[in-house]
């Protein structure tokens, strides 16, 4: 089983997705406890970040630290199976050996041309490596934010380049997100941070 970008075998998509149920509950939703069990630190980035090439470096460095065989994402809103993708003779799945991350991420992930790719329009998805020693969990439909969960104290912000929120970044970062409707950035709050002690 050595997928290198969208997986189109079913008995691949079952194997992967049983993995990702390993490390992430995919029916949570942040700010809930969504990792399968605790790590030892988390970081918390803006969702953007996922988009741009630097993230497959970052996604490449993690496999490093970790020893991975693969970094896979997987959507869960709309579900991987979905039949959007299905129709395109995919999952909404993809697999990538650390060797090729950096080259492939955008073009597997992105629109490219008119081809439709996985992660337009996705409302929530999951990263994570096949040594189950790290995870990143994306809300772009209600939060706007990853969470980067890590078994050992990686510098995700020097692996990374990206700025990576403090508990008072997060609490401000939302009420900006939800000017217009700050209870649910109140209620968030210490919600997330309970949750996650960043």
């Amino acid at each position: 089983m050595k997928p290198n970008g969208l997986v189109v075998d079913e008995d691949v998509f079952s194997v992967l997705s049983t993995e990702c149920g390993k490390i992430i509950d995919t029916r949570k939703r942040l700010p809930d406890f969504v990792f399968r069990r605790s790590f030892a630190r988390y970081f918390a980035i803006e969702y953007g970040h996922i988009y741009k090439k630097e993230f497959g470096a970052f996604l490449f460095s993690l496999s490093n630290i970790f020893g991975d065989e693969s970094v896979n994402y997987m959507t869960l809103d709309p579900s991987p199976e979905d039949s959007g993708y299905r129709q395109r003779s995919y999952f909404g799945l993809a697999s990538f050996e650390p060797s090729s991350l950096v080259e492939r991420y955008v073009p597997a992930l992105f629109r490219e041309q008119k081809d439709f790719k996985i992660l337009v329009g996705v409302n929530v998805g999951a990263f994570w490596g096949s040594s189950l020693k790290w995870g990143i969990f994306c809300d772009r439909k209600s939060w706007e934010m990853d969470v980067i969960a890590v078994a050992e104290n990686v510098d995700v912000p020097m692996i990374s380049g990206f700025r990576c929120l403090n508990a008072v970044e997060v609490s401000s970062y939302m009420k900006s997100q939800y000017h217009w409707k700050l209870p649910t950035a109140l209620e968030f709050n210490p919600k997330f941070l309970a949750n996650y002690p960043i």
